[in-house]
């Protein structure tokens, strides 16, 4: 890796990371492990929230560090049906968003219904990378520990056998032509307990075949406790792993 980057980060502004996830604190320790570029994304679910990141943005600008860093938001699919994200283009605008990245956060299943969750979180996902308001898809087949845990409705996700191989050309095809970016996500998969070796060893191989068809992947340590922006150095290792070309990290580009 030529260059180490962190483009999901959670503060304590909306309680979407612990009291350690202050913005002097993020900015010195992303220092302090070699980090040249970030995006602070807490999550934007509804828009009585905008006070809160507006406070974020004008931190950052108060902010004395020698990192780039990029004003961003976290959104979440708000509708199965749809795809429809919690965010529109005219809030992006109000709040001046640099990076919005966005993703699926549920199965929308009770029941372990094995091939509906996975053909809807693909549509859901292929929803998201078509969305030009998104610029980084996060975290694909992540979901809740209730609902990896015993009884959940992925609780048999143990490995990627089931998610068809071609599954992942689809995606990556299609972050192509959007020019959407995939989020190589640390603490939501990697470093998740709740993940067996089995799925973490198979979804190297999975964004091994995203990164075949040339689409950019973005780094990320989706780092809610102060401690979690260290794994950004083992998932480097795990993309050097996979054969990833530094070309093909992603960065922000200009909105609009």
């Amino acid at each position: 890796m030529q260059a180490l980057y962190d483009f999901h980060i959670h503060t304590t502004y909306l309680k979407c990371a612990n009291e350690t996830m202050t913005i002097p604190a993020i900015l010195e320790r992303c220092a302090s492990l070699g980090l040249k570029t970030i995006a602070i994304t807490d999550h934007f679910n509804r828009p009585d929230v905008m006070d809160l990141h507006l406070q974020i943005k004008e931190d950052l600008r108060q902010a004395q560090s020698d990192l780039e860093i990029y004003f961003g938001v976290e959104v979440n699919v708000i509708s199965s049906e749809t795809g429809e994200v919690s965010i529109n283009a005219d809030l992006v605008e109000q709040a001046g968003f640099e990076v919005v990245i966005g993703g699926v956060h549920s199965s929308y299943h009770e029941k372990p219904d094995k091939r509906s969750i996975i053909d809807l979180q693909q549509r859901l996902m292929l929803q998201v990378i078509a969305n030009p308001l998104i610029d980084v898809l996060v975290h694909p087949w992540w979901f809740n520990r209730l609902e990896m845990g015993p009884g959940g409705a992925t609780e048999w996700l143990r490995d990627m056998s089931e998610i068809p191989d071609d599954y992942a050309v689809e995606l990556g095809e299609a972050a192509v032509a959007h020019n959407t970016a995939i989020e190589a996500n640390w603490t939501a998969v990697w470093g998740n307990g709740a993940y067996t070796d089995e799925f973490k060893e198979d979804y190297k191989q999975y964004f091994k075949r995203i990164a075949s068809t040339g689409a950019k992947i973005s780094m990320s340590t989706d780092a809610h406790h102060i401690d979690s922006l260290d794994g950004i150095h083992t998932l480097a290792k795990v993309l050097d792993e996979i054969g990833l070309p530094p070309q093909q990290l992603w960065r922000p580009e200009p909105r609009g």
